[in-house]
């Protein structure tokens, strides 16, 4: 069981953080959203959570396929997809601010980091940062 659960690990947290994406994004956040006596805070936080959960999502998604196509070291796949992850993150966030007008969210990146911190906390034993 415990083999099981180790190889389906990444997929799973996927699937989970997309079903929490997507009734975040049509369900929850537009109730809030269209509701004017929302709590501030609340309001911040559902709009940082797409942001969040991609990261994780993207994050895992790369871990998972490079783990199954590379023969190279966890470190090496998790530092990549640590790096593919991030230039996306930055690439979106500049491709709305340029191409689609929209404000340049400095805490959408955050959120975005956060996530990936958080992600390299749990791959820390495999990161062996003090080799």
């Amino acid at each position: 069981m415990n083999l099981i659960l180790k190889k389906v690990k990444e997929p799973l947290i996927v699937l989970v953080s997309f079903i929490v994406y997507i009734f975040n994004q049509k369900i929850y956040r537009p109730q809030v959203f269209s509701n004017s006596e929302s709590n501030e805070y609340l309001v911040f936080i559902l709009g940082i959570i797409p942001n969040f959960l991609g990261s994780i999502m993207t994050f895992l998604t790369c871990l998972f396929l490079f783990k199954l196509e590379n023969k190279k070291s966890i470190r090496k796949i998790i530092i990549t997809s640590f790096l593919i992850t991030l230039t996306l993150v930055i690439f979106m966030e500049l491709e709305r601010f340029i191409n689609q007008n929209m404000k340049f969210d400095f805490f959408d990146i955050l959120a975005s980091i956060l996530a990936l911190i958080i992600c390299l906390i749990f791959y820390k034993k495999e990161l062996k940062f003090y080799d």
